[in-house]
């Protein structure tokens, strides 16, 4: 099977694509790779005044059904914190959430702040996996209810939204 033609890149680009509109209403050019294979961010990005750079990586995901929070590979985590020290590129991940409708996210030194909620000490490893509570997140618009269903349909999640 081709690398376009998998169900997580489909709902992957759809992410991006929402994504690059909100980057470009800011004021923001995207760069996407053009490799038909996976990639090490997803844009680079850069101001209309060239004064800023930094990377940005879209997780096309719906956050967790019983806990407040979200994440991605730990690996991936860690190959964004070595683009951040050896580069000096900031590293933002936006989250496009199918479950509840919203665009959220921001900065990674701010989704990974120290945070205790409940019982769980975030940023919280388990598996291969890394999660961020919602709480550092920012909200930066809601997900329009036809592109909401749109990702529901090209989810791989093995079960329902509660």
């Amino acid at each position: 099977m081709a690398w376009a033609d998998k169900l997580s890149v489909k709902k992957g680009d759809m992410g991006e694509t929402i994504v690059d509109k909100i980057l470009l209403n800011k004021g923001v050019i995207p760069y996407a790779p053009i490799a038909d294979k996976a990639h090490p961010f997803d844009r680079l990005c850069a101001t209309d005044d060239k004064k800023t750079i930094y990377v940005v990586e879209v997780k096309t995901k719906a956050r967790r059904t019983y806990y407040a929070d979200t994440g991605f590979n730990i690996i991936t985590y860690d190959d964004y914190v070595n683009i951040q020290n050896k580069y000096g590129l900031m590293v933002y991940v936006f989250f496009v959430d199918e479950w509840i409708k919203k665009i959220y996210g921001g900065s990674l030194d701010s989704i990974a702040r120290p945070l205790k909620s409940g019982n769980i000490e975030y940023p919280f490893k388990k598996g291969r996996v890394i999660y961020f509570p919602l709480k550092n997140m920012h909200v930066f618009c809601d997900l329009d209810s036809e592109s909401a269903e749109r990702l529901k349909q090209l989810s791989n999640r093995n079960y329902e939204y509660a």
